[in-house]
């Protein structure tokens, strides 16, 4: 065969191979594409399914962190708080374990792609892991183990504000109001105190990065604390800031009372998706190289394809704006306590430039590597059509391996409410109406035989998800 049939033979085969190899890499999923089977098992409430197509897709090495935190939160939705937390612990260890960056991994990041590394959590869900251990435990009415987990809070928040000061999570106003709960539940009035001082600060930054403005309830508890404390200038600032006038001192009966928390963990995170920039890098001009009798012809290289893949979140919707919590005549809205959307937003944003650049040191690297494929072809005798899949294969390859980074803990909801309930002890059935807009109830749920006991506080929380009956306590 002559070089010429030979050259338009290779050139159709390769055009067939990168056909194919383009309609295989437009099939090729991300990790948010595989939670897609998750979430309808959650949406039916088959926590049992749900948790089996964990197992089936997300329990690899470098996913192993994202595994354990969303087996853990299916846990904690089937109501199994006591295995949720051994999971839940496992995830902390091994996030801990990946904290300090693999210096293999982040050289192989740099060749492939980002999702190549092992997934150590974002910093926000480094926090919430604690939070929602926190909550295991105070649902199983483990108080001084919840206590534990909001000591290691404060612990993570120091570290992410040395190691990244100018990130705009460097407090979790959620976490640092219910450790205030923990501690004035324990008797530790000046712990709660500064809890609460803290999710005070903690809420003024929220108030402008994520739209959450102060609960009424936490201005309520820094003014009754500090009144308690005999702290007299914390009270006139307190009532002079928020509006609140003086009221007359709790009767004894009221001391004797028991307090209902409710948590409302509404919707899902935010998932993350991926956008592929895709540019070509025409070759330099050149003129064919004609066959001689000792070297067959030379063809121009091709041109130079570079892909960036960027990730990007796309909130989930959600009809709930908020749930109405009924008990023996008093009622209780929510408040919003943590936007959760808002906070992985804003984290990803600080982390763009970073990956921007990342993603396109490695178009750069690999559009050289395309380059010095074709200069290593024009620069040997050998096949003009080997040459040619040569060639066709490191750009097939270099495409194959941009992809965005779109791993996170995608169990997390959406945003997280609270109400509180002050009830004298007893034995109560607890009905939760989920609102949407204009008040419109949309969901009704009961929870019978809720244990209120003297001077204590009982957690009863509810995941729910648009479009689906709420999870029942039952």
């Amino acid at each position: 065969m002559k070089a010429g049939q030979l050259l338009a033979v290779g050139r159709a085969a390769c055009r067939a191979a990168l056909l194919s190899a383009l309609f295989f890499l437009g099939g090729c999923a991300t990790y948010s594409d595989s939670f897609n089977t998750i979430e309808h098992s959650l949406a039916a409430q088959k926590y049992d399914a749900a948790l089996q197509d964990i197992e089936k897709q997300t329990r690899t090495k470098t996913n192993r962190v994202l595994y354990l935190l969303d087996k853990g939160m299916v846990l904690r939705m089937k109501r199994d708080f006591a295995a949720s937390n051994q999971v839940l612990e496992a995830a902390k260890a091994e996030m801990e374990r990946l904290y300090a960056a693999s210096v293999s991994e982040n050289a192989l990041s740099f060749i492939v792609n980002d999702a190549t590394v092992s997934y150590a959590g974002d910093d926000y869900e480094q926090v919430l892991v604690h939070l929602y251990m926190a909550f295991n435990y105070l649902e199983l009415g483990q108080l001084n183990e919840a206590r534990v987990e909001a000591l290691q809070v404060d612990l993570k928040l120091r570290e992410i504000g040395e190691k990244i000061p100018e990130n705009k999570f460097t407090e979790d106003a959620l976490s640092r109001y219910i450790t205030g709960l923990i501690y004035e539940e324990l008797g530790e009035r000046s712990d709660a105190m500064i809890a609460y001082r803290k999710a005070y600060d903690a809420y003024k930054k929220y108030q402008v990065n994520f739209g959450v403005p102060m609960p009424d309830m936490l201005k309520h508890d820094l003014l009754r604390l500090a009144q308690r404390l005999g702290l007299s200038a914390e009270v006139a600032q307190y009532r002079k800031e928020f509006g609140i006038a003086p009221r007359q001192e709790e009767d004894s009966a009221a001391e004797q009372e028991g307090e209902l928390v409710f948590v409302l963990n509404n919707g899902l995170a935010p998932i993350k998706r991926e956008k592929i920039i895709n540019a070509t890098v025409p070759p330099p001009k050149t003129l064919p190289i004609p066959a001689t009798p000792h070297q067959p012809a030379k063809q121009p290289p091709l041109p130079v394809f570079v892909n960036i893949a960027l990730p990007f979140y796309e909130t989930r919707p959600n009809r709930v704006t908020a749930a109405r919590v009924s008990v023996s005549g008093k009622q209780a809205t929510t408040q919003l306590m943590e936007n959760i959307d808002a906070i992985a937003r804003a984290s990803l944003d600080s982390r763009m430039p970073a990956i921007t650049a990342r993603s396109i040191a490695r178009a750069v690297a690999k559009g050289a590597i395309q380059q010095s494929v074709d200069r290593a072809g024009q620069n040997r005798n050998s096949d003009p059509a080997v040459e040619l899949l040569s060639s066709i294969f490191v750009r097939v390859a270099a495409a194959a391996t941009e992809r965005a980074d779109t791993r996170s803990w995608l169990t997390l909801p959406a945003n997280v409410q609270l109400a509180r309930l002050a009830l004298p002890p007893g034995s109560y059935t607890i009905t939760v109406e989920l609102l949407g807009e204009d008040e419109q109830v949309i969901a009704t749920e009961e929870y019978p035989d809720v244990t209120i006991r003297t001077k204590r506080k009982t957690y009863l929380t509810q995941h729910w998800l648009s479009g689906i009956k709420p999870t029942s306590r039952r």
